[in-house]
């Protein structure tokens, strides 16, 4: 089980510029829910952002005891009201023991962790076991993506403050015509110790100079690989991304494919002459894919079932050339 969680960490660690703020990007709504059956545990987490208290929890409780393990599990993620950067919510994030398998760290980020626990125990990889759902839709690549933060350091088992430290991990991915996501970019900085918030940046290195951008997955953890500490405690806040300077939407070709209408009620019309066969895909604000077209020329897809509100979409050829945009949906 310890290995399993480091690995998460480990995978996840994997002119002027224009910022955007992710979803709830100030942490100031919430959701609560309960995990675990015997006893059940109260967690919570904000808004579209995700943890791995329910992992832990109810994964402890159902495979704890095929390797020894009792019930003492601790949710490690909590609304903060008190000290915050701005508006009345931070995120708290604390890394804490989980019964016998010693200290886990305390993360959230905009993507789902999906773990086939049962793949493991009958002998496949972590590694394989392992993927992500979601993330936030981006309109390019990004230079960077920062956040306030304060951060204190726990202590070991001697009760000495160790030399723990948090970190921010941002992965950036393009959707390819495969229907497989590329990772193209990366970034990490590790947070050390404040007495008050400070913003850290984690500048983005693109490894893919051909493929475009469209996803980024954002992680924060309240320790590293190393030095984990007994309650070294993370505070997360304003959360906000910027974009390369001088960015631009390439177009599919000359004859940009046209989406209308915007706003949209029950359909969308796709006026793709010339970009026949490029791929059309939909997302919602957190990154879920909601409506997908394979574009033949003079196309419209259905919205009928689809909330109010904004979304985002691409329109990527087999050259894997970008058009992007945003699509609002009101009835």
């Amino acid at each position: 089980m310890k290995k399993l969680y480091t690995l998460l960490l480990t995978l996840t660690a994997g002119s002027c510029a224009f910022a955007q703020t992710v979803p709830n990007a100030g942490m100031e709504t919430w959701r609560t829910g309960t995990s675990g059956t015997s006893p059940v545990f109260n967690i919570q987490a904000p808004g579209q952002w995700y943890g791995m208290d329910s992992l832990i929890i109810a994964d402890g409780e159902t495979y704890g005891p095929l390797i020894g393990a009792g019930n003492n599990w601790n949710a490690q993620i909590f609304h903060e009201t008190t000290i915050v950067h701005g508006g009345t919510s931070s995120a708290k994030l604390m890394t804490l023991k989980q019964d016998t398998l010693g200290y886990f760290a305390g993360i959230i980020s905009n993507s789902v962790v999906n773990v086939n626990v049962l793949a493991i125990v009958g002998g496949s990889s972590p590694a394989s076991a392992v993927t992500f759902t979601g993330g936030t839709p981006i309109l390019g690549r990004l230079s960077s993506v920062s956040a306030w933060v304060r951060y204190t350091r726990g202590k070991d088992s001697t009760g000495t403050v160790g030399l723990d430290s948090g970190s921010l991990t941002v992965n950036v991915f393009s959707h390819l015509s495969t229907g497989i996501d590329s990772m193209v970019g990366t970034g990490i900085v590790n947070i050390g110790p404040t007495t008050t918030f400070e913003q850290i940046t984690a500048h983005i290195v693109y490894t893919d100079s051909v493929d475009g951008a469209d996803t980024v997955r954002i992680l924060f953890s309240s320790s590293g690989q190393s030095d984990v500490s007994d309650s070294s405690t993370l505070y997360v806040d304003d959360v906000t991304m910027a974009y390369v300077p001088g960015l631009s939407v390439k177009n599919v070709t000359a004859n940009a494919v046209k989406v209308f209408p915007n706003p949209a009620s029950g359909t969308v019309y796709l006026d793709a002459q010339g970009n026949e066969g490029a791929e059309f895909r939909m997302m919602s604000v957190n990154g879920q894919i909601v409506a997908t077209k394979t574009l033949s020329g003079n196309d419209n897809v259905d919205l009928s079932l689809l909330p109010d509100g904004l979304y985002f979409y691409t329109i990527t050829n087999k050259d894997n050339m970008v058009q992007r945009g945003k699509l609002s949906v009101v009835k």
